[in-house]
């Protein structure tokens, strides 16, 4: 799971899970895409696909045009406030479970969006 704050800060959690899909089996995939989560301006990248009025997207490595995320899914929701905005996402296999992952991000965009209100 990846987080940014309006600062740009980027966060990630639970990235040892990965190794744990057999899509990523393939060390030369894993190392990768392990890789690319420590570049900030691509995970700024794939976090600015998301529209104004986009509250939650998915994407696909294709999408990207970046060959090496081939076969990964990307699920991306914003939280905001009046005084803050954020972003979060999940990285897996382009077969990712989203009718589990889509509600689950939704649930933490909108509990974000609260506690950034107190």
């Amino acid at each position: 799971a990846l987080a940014t704050d309006e600062d740009g800060e980027i966060y990630a959690s639970g990235m040892a899970n990965i190794l744990d899909i057999p899509e990523f089996y393939d060390i030369d995939i894993t190392r990768t895409v392990l890789a690319m989560l420590d570049k900030t301006e691509i995970i700024q990248q794939i976090f600015g696909m998301l529209t104004l009025e986009d509250q939650i997207k998915i994407l696909f490595g294709e999408e990207l045009n970046m060959p090496y995320l081939e076969g990964c899914g990307f699920v991306v929701a914003k939280y905001q406030s009046q005084t803050h905005t954020g972003m979060l996402g999940v990285i897996g296999p382009s077969r990712l479970n989203y009718p589990v992952v889509i509600p689950t991000m939704r649930y933490f965009s909108q509990l974000l969006s609260e506690i950034a209100k107190i």
